[in-house]
């Protein structure tokens, strides 16, 4: 059975993206997120990765306490193969129907799912969401948008549970920018527009 993935039509979010194509856009994040939240639909994951009227919505969850930084080690088993050996500052992925009704929205639902399968975090955090990431200069970022959470961990107490497919440490900001020419693009957007001018 082909996967689903929520997917919102290109044109309800142009009007918020023309400015910056490449880029953290910070203006309107809850406008944005009411919009789609009450305009997706879920289709067919092999038809809109080729389909550019469409935007495959995806949470982008990057962990952080204090200074330091979860940095994260694409490996070869990773199913994105254009991930493998990438450094990544984010956890995330597809949102899929959930008929559970466990979180507040489908987003949510989407967010915690990828956390709990790539990632253990010990509780309490707390999950801000500080902005939409938006890509229009390569052809996958065309068809996908990242929503950003900022994780602020309380304990720097994590695991990898998917460890075929990653490894992880703890960077200081300032070492981060030594990593910066290994990361994958959105994670080089929230280097640029997020974590090196806070």
């Amino acid at each position: 059975m082909a996967e689903k993935v929520l997917v919102v039509h290109k044109d309800l979010l142009e009007g918020y993206f023309q400015d910056i194509s490449y880029g953290l856009i910070t203006d309107n994040n809850d406008l944005i997120f009411d919009l789609v939240i009450k305009n997706h639909s879920f289709l067919d994951r092999d038809i809109v990765e080729h389909d550019y009227d469409y935007r495959q919505i995806i949470p982008y969850i990057v962990v952080r306490k204090d200074d330091s930084f979860l940095l994260l080690k694409r490996l070869n088993k990773q199913t994105e193969t254009r991930l493998h050996g990438k450094y990544s500052l984010g956890v995330g992925g597809h949102i899929n129907p959930d008929s559970s009704e466990k979180y507040e929205n489908i987003i949510m639902s989407g967010l915690y799912r990828e956390l709990n399968e790539e990632i253990s975090i010990r509780e309490p955090f707390s999950l801000n969401f500080s902005g939409i990431i938006n890509n229009q200069t390569s052809d996958v970022g065309k068809i996908h948008v990242g929503f950003l959470y900022i994780l602020e961990a309380s304990s720097l107490d994590f695991e990898v549970l998917e460890t075929e497919k990653m490894t992880g440490e703890w960077i200081n900001k300032e070492k981060l920018s030594e990593y910066y020419d290994y990361l994958e693009g959105w994670s080089q957007i929230v280097f640029d527009n997020y974590i090196s001018i806070k």
